[in-house]
């Protein structure tokens, strides 16, 4: 599957995010306040897709018909070094635990999956995460949980998006889209972890969805 993720200089794009509930399926526990934290059992998830252009989607759902790609981006493709166990939302997982099919969709409030992945995640210790369908332009995707096998990254396969450029047109041409190079200076999330415009391209990253 592929991955598209964000250097960071003290985070490997690998490991699993613990800090959370951010996005559509983390089963992190709020703090009092109901404010995501630093899971403090160590619940962490990594987002995949099947292939680029769903992880572009996914990545960049916001930018149309330009989307600005920055040079610490990057794309790995990974695969499990041993098989995961994933609930099957695009099948009849959702049903087989007593929900609807609607929980893999994007116009869910992210509350409501969360809750759900929480779920998931505290009653079925054989699940190592969950496969559904992508919320922007219909591809699968699977997210996986800290329990899950170590994804292992194909030869070759963690590059920088500019080095892949073509790659990259080509995925971005069936959504009506063009990717367009900014400098690091222009790039939020580069400032926020102090990357300057000289590319260092040995660094790895938190995801960037």
């Amino acid at each position: 599957m592929a991955r598209i993720y964000h250097e960071q200089p003290a985070h490997d794009g690998m490991t699993p995010r613990t800090f959370g509930p951010l996005a559509r399926f983390d089963p992190h526990v709020r703090d009092s306040h109901q404010r995501p934290r630093k899971d403090p059992q160590g619940r962490g998830v990594l987002y995949l897709a099947a292939d680029l252009a769903t992880a572009l989607a996914e990545s960049y759902p916001g930018q149309w018909p330009d989307v600005s790609i920055c040079p610490h981006t990057r794309a790995a493709w990974v695969h499990p070094q041993a098989p995961a166990e994933l609930l099957d939302l695009a099948g009849e997982g959702a049903l087989a635990i007593g929900a609807t099919g609607t929980l893999q969709w994007g116009d869910e409030p992210r509350r409501r999956t969360q809750r759900w992945a929480r779920r998931i995640y505290e009653q079925y210790s054989d699940l190592e995460g969950i496969r559904y369908q992508a919320a922007h332009q219909g591809g699968q995707c699977a997210v996986l949980w800290e329990r899950a096998p170590t994804l292992q990254r194909l030869p070759g396969g963690d590059r920088s998006l500019w080095a892949v450029w073509s790659r990259v047109i080509t995925a971005l041409a069936g959504q009506r889209r063009t990717p367009q190079r900014i400098e690091a200076g222009q790039c939020r999330r580069c400032r926020e972890a102090g990357l300057n415009t000289k590319k260092s391209g040995r660094q790895r990253g938190t995801p960037a969805q």
